[in-house]
């Protein structure tokens, strides 16, 4: 880390003695302050927006790495997630994203001003360990000379590496994780993927016990580490003022998915409601010990959890559990004729034979990989700062990947969250798949305002 910084400290005074060279790169790229007054324009399709109006400040940024990793008709992206250890089963995700790589490409790629591009999928694992990912990204930026980073895996894990890839100016696109801080706006080079945002979740649900449970008494598990505040912090935010009350709460060890203990001890608060602020196996562990416990309480359960295996390890703890998704569920039989999920189900099979295509996490991993190829051909140039701010002025994005019927993804200037449109669903045992639980709830433009701004602006 400590030699990435240096050496993008390096690069800004070689970029500083450029001179009139940088500024003529910085107006080709966008990059200039003086086009206020102009508007947006749609671009073909309706599916992304490349605003006129400069969301990427790029005074910083050295022009002889703008276009790195772009080789011919090759562009190379880097990633890094757990494969091995407790997470691993978030590789799932990587055989989702690869397969829709693979497809495209087998289309020719994506195109971006008028060429054609297949990509180049760098991935490393991991184990979900912070010090991991930044010396991945390190050899991922410096030594596989990456364009930028795609869905790399977890809260800690991103914000290990913010301060390299935001003065390098590296686009970190996409990262798998629903966490307020890639809402800060002094990292520009930083952005969410669709998962919804953990504030969002917590409002939802909220709102579904005011309907429906207004005088609730909430026991609440969360993980000791900014993935588990973001629910801890939000959810006491949102309870302040009404009936609804926290009356216990445990935190368990992120490294790990014991949590028997802390959910014994919660069962005895005998709340009526329990919110699991954890994710992978954590959440199946937290609905069997609650079960076991004989503990029947209404349960909500992280969206980073929707998956067909997870809620299998529930077990009889899973049925009836809520939870939110961006996206279609693959394993309900009311989308086996939808031509997304058809498309979706046929390709996996074909280049990622062991995935299970039921499973939301391999769907969510595809779905990220189409909304990488809207952002791409939104970007009017093959660089950097042009493709970042692509990503930063999404509009009405639809039909990418598995995204839901009705939903639409949008970014600008000062809402940097996509996935703020989505849908609560409910987990039905017997069936095997999740069922919608009301209307699809659309919070475009609201997270920055439910997110607690000591994580917003950490």
């Amino acid at each position: 880390m400590t030699d990435v910084r240096r050496g993008a400290g390096a690069r800004r005074l070689r970029a500083a003695a450029l001179g009139v060279a940088f500024a003529l790169v910085v107006v080709a790229c966008g990059s200039g302050r003086n086009d206020s007054t102009s508007t947006a324009t749609t671009a073909p399709g309706g599916s992304t927006t490349p605003g006129s109006t400069t969301v990427i400040d790029a005074s910083q940024c050295d022009p002889s790495t703008l276009t790195q990793g772009v080789t011919g008709d090759t562009i190379k992206i880097g990633t890094s997630l757990p494969l091995s250890g407790t997470y691993s089963a978030f590789n799932a995700i990587l055989k989702g994203e690869s397969s829709y790589f693979s497809y495209i490409n087998s289309l020719g790629g994506v195109t971006v001003a008028g060429k054609k591009y297949k990509i180049q999928l760098v991935s490393k694992d991991d184990a979900y360990d912070a010090a991991k990912t930044s010396s991945n990204v390190d050899t991922l930026i410096n030594s596989d000379k990456v364009f930028g980073l795609f869905n790399t895996v977890g809260t800690k894990n991103n914000l290990g590496v913010r301060e390299t890839v935001n003065s390098d100016c590296v686009p970190d696109l996409l990262i798998a994780s629903g966490a307020v801080q890639w809402g800060n706006m002094k990292y520009p080079f930083m952005l969410g993927s669709e998962l919804v945002p953990y504030p969002d979740e917590m409002q939802v649900f909220v709102d579904y016990l005011k309907q429906n449970k207004p005088n609730a008494k909430i026991a609440l598990l969360y993980a000791n580490d900014d993935f588990g505040q973001s629910y801890r912090e939000t959810l006491k935010d949102l309870v302040t003022n009404t009936s609804l009350s926290i009356v216990k709460e445990a935190s368990y060890n992120a490294e790990g998915s014991e949590v028997k203990a802390q959910v014994t001890s919660l069962a005895a608060s005998k709340a009526d409601t329990f919110v699991l602020g954890g994710t992978l196996l954590a959440c199946p562990n937290a609905l069997t010990a609650a079960h076991d416990a004989g503990w029947r309480p209404v349960i909500y359960m992280s969206g980073t959890c929707v998956s067909k295996l997870l809620f299998t390890l529930g077990g009889d703890g899973a049925d009836g559990v809520l939870s939110v998704t961006p996206l279609m569920d693959p394993g309900d039989p009311a989308n086996a004729s939808n031509a997304a999920v058809t498309l979706y189900k046929a390709q996996v099979k074909k280049y990622a034979p062991d995935a299970d295509t039921a499973d939301g996490i391999v769907a969510y991993g595809w779905s990220t990989g189409a909304l990488l190829q809207k952002i791409l051909e939104a970007s009017p140039k093959l660089d950097r700062v042009s493709v970042m701010e692509a990503a930063r002025t999404l509009k009405d994005v639809s039909g990418t990947g598995l995204q839901l019927s009705g939903s639409k993804w949008n970014t600008n200037k000062d809402d940097w969250f996509i996935g703020e449109t989505f849908q609560l669903v409910k987990y039905n045992k017997a069936a095997g798949h999740t069922e919608k639980v009301g209307a699809l709830t659309n919070l475009d433009g609201k997270t920055a305002s439910l997110s607690p701004k000591s994580l917003l602006n950490s």
